[in-house]
């Protein structure tokens, strides 16, 4: 079958690889019907993924049909779904804490022998180790919309859900993908003032028709503008959605106010943070950090996107064929897309 390979620093391919086959009584095999290229994707493209290797299988933001199944497998055979991209086996200590994110049997797709070797989605067809905790109906939800949820929608969930009051006034570093998907979140879930900071005009013209005040910190200080239109406080929560070297989390937590929440989504390649350890104690801020974690938040989402209160196919501006997945990188990496779908 035909699938994006990783080739080195900068270089992807589309090539033959074997077709993927059930390995386990819970595994599912995937026609896929749409596929994604992430943001933490051009980590990889980048060449700062350890353990990706050359030939390893990209990808994991997928959704398709079941079109083979093992016996522990509850999901009937054509069914739609949407795969999480973090596979959880759903039984070891960290599933039944609802830690899927710490799963000790588990992986991400794509993402080479750090996170459980597992062939990547951007393919023709992919295995679904433990399908019943990683694979999720979706009905008739249009494709793009279903797709996110399997991962960068319901990331930006999980990173403001559990912190937003009705009200907050809420920071969003970013307004890629994931930041304009965790301001999608916000407002959905009656977030007060939403500020979005980036350096792209194109991105916070996005933000502005979601609703949110756009920041452009090359124009002005961030920290300066969100104290002033808060009274002099800084915002209540506050989400970091660049990952990288560190400096999109910097700045977040200059953002924050007395109290707030710096909620870290973005995947970062440093080892090691300065934090600021006496201001943010002085100023009794709470920093949470961690792989996203999807199969615990994915249901509300899918109901939110079934109601028609979460909608974020707007952040696609590319849909290529899967033969031009070389294309579709270059364009993401050069800040030509916000999203690319690729169509096996």
């Amino acid at each position: 079958m035909r699938a994006v390979v990783y080739q080195g620093p900068f270089q992807v391919a589309v090539a033959e690889v074997p077709e993927p086959r059930l390995e386990a009584e819970g595994d599912a095999i995937v026609a896929v019907e749409l596929a994604a290229i992430c943001g933490s994707d051009l980590h990889i493209y980048h060449g700062k993924i350890a353990g990706v290797l050359p030939g390893a299988v990209l990808g994991h933001e997928f959704v398709g049909r079941i079109v083979e199944k093992g016996p522990l497998v509850p999901l009937a055979l054509g069914e739609r779904v949407v795969g999480s991209f973090q596979v959880a086996c759903g039984e070891c200590p960290a599933c039944r804490r609802g830690q899927y994110f710490a799963c000790l049997k588990g992986g991400v797709y794509g993402f080479g022998l750090a996170l459980g070797n597992l062939p990547g989605a951007q393919a023709e067809r992919v295995r679904v180790p433990f399908a019943r905790h990683s694979l999720f109906p979706i009905g008739d939800l249009p494709a793009e919309e279903a797709l996110l949820a399997g991962d960068i929608l319901t990331t930006a969930y999980g990173g403001v859900r559990p912190f937003l009051s009705p009200g907050m006034g809420v920071a969003v570093v970013g307004s890629g993908p994931v930041g304009l998907m965790a301001q999608a979140v916000a407002h959905a879930l009656g977030a007060g003032r939403v500020f979005a900071i980036d350096p792209e005009e194109s991105r916070l013209e996005k933000a502005r028709a979601l609703g949110s005040l756009p920041i452009n910190p090359k124009a002005e200080d961030p920290a300066a503008r969100v104290r002033r239109e808060t009274e002099g406080l800084g915002a209540e929560l506050v989400v970091e959605a660049v990952g990288g070297e560190g400096e999109a989390l910097a700045l977040a937590l200059r953002l924050a106010g007395p109290g707030g929440v710096v909620s870290s989504l973005g995947v970062p390649t440093a080892e090691r943070l300065d934090y600021p350890w006496l201001s943010a104690f002085s100023r009794g801020i709470t920093f949470r950090s961690s792989l996203a974690n999807v199969p615990r938040w994915i249901g509300e989402v899918l109901a939110l996107q079934r109601a028609g209160r979460l909608r974020g196919s707007f952040v696609f501006s590319h849909r290529l064929p899967l033969e031009e997945a070389p294309e579709g990188y270059r364009l993401f990496h050069e800040r030509q897309a916000t999203k690319v779908a690729l169509v096996p």
